[in-house]
């Protein structure tokens, strides 16, 4: 057994489903079944009952699943103690966040840290929401930011502050040059690029024109924030994005919509038991200072 299995499994056992999982860990689906079945062949009992393509995690699965969590914690909070030991006045944080944050937020956020805290070095990761919870469950990372539509009784979620989602053009658009708000109409009829299915704005974004019984009119969809601000420039169609990053653009500006508010929490993510290095303690007490939450 190694730690990469056990890695495996709990993101298996956790998803309950091998394709996502396997998206997850960046795995082929064959590769990753044959991780779980060393696994189970080792421990000498199923970990899963497999019915008709599904995969559930069973009784054994269940127990074992406790024990695998508390391993990988040892593990990783093993290395960290190694490091402190080699220097006790440094230390290490792993962060990760979802890609809106990367433009503006967090290298500002990062830079105040920095000032006050010369000495600890910071390991940083852009990912998509799914991946960051996985990296936080499996303890591959110290803290993640993002917003979620689904939470984890196992980790600890803290409001930094809430976004307002804006719709954005083309400087050169006519929906800017008029200078006043558009309508729902107007904005169901002009072309719209869309985020990556699956990610967390895109959940938000279809849930807030779904409850309003409207449908946008998508002409490109799967793209990152960088692709989407670079197609509104082009004056390539409309989009939505964080308003804490559209000062830090050239060539777009917002556009009001009559009646529609768009929010989203941001979170500070890390996991509610285990072990938090005295770099990763002294990073949240930070956050919690740079926001002035109690």
């Amino acid at each position: 057994m190694d730690m990469s299995q056990l890695q495996n499994f709990i993101v298996v056992a956790e998803e309950e489903n091998m394709t996502k999982a396997a998206d997850l860990l960046l795995l082929s689906q064959p590769a990753l079944s044959r991780s779980i079945l060393t696994l189970e062949k080792e421990l000498g009992v199923p970990l899963f009952d497999r019915k008709n393509r599904k995969i559930v995690l069973n009784r054994y699965g269940r127990a074992f699943l406790l024990n695998a969590k508390q391993m990988m914690q040892y593990w990783n909070h093993a290395k960290l103690n190694l490091k402190e030991l080699v220097d006790p006045t440094m230390g290490s944080i792993s962060i990760a966040f979802v890609h809106s944050l990367g433009i503006s937020y967090m290298p500002s956020m990062i830079k105040a840290f920095k000032q006050v805290n010369p000495g600890y070095s910071l390991s940083l990761q852009e990912g998509k929401a799914p991946t960051i919870i996985k990296d936080l469950l499996t303890n591959t990372v110290d803290f993640g930011f993002g917003t979620q539509y689904k939470t984890f009784p196992e980790l600890e979620y803290t409001t930094l502050f809430t976004d307002q989602i804006v719709l954005i053009a083309s400087e050169d658009h006519p929906f800017v040059k008029r200078n006043k708000p558009i309508t729902l109409d107007e904005l169901e009829a002009e072309p719209f690029i869309s985020y990556t299915p699956g990610t967390e704005l895109k959940k938000l974004l279809d849930s807030t024109f779904s409850s309003q019984n409207r449908t946008l009119h998508t002409v490109y969809e799967g793209l990152e924030i960088n692709s989407i601000v670079g197609l509104v420039k082009e004056n390539e169609g409309v989009a939505f994005i964080a308003d804490s990053i559209v000062s830090s653009i050239n060539g777009i500006q917002k556009v009001e919509v009559e009646g529609l508010t768009i929010e989203r929490p941001i979170y500070l993510i890390h996991k509610k038991q285990g072990y938090l290095s005295k770099a990763a303690l002294t990073f949240k007490e930070f956050m919690l200072a740079y926001h002035a939450v109690d």
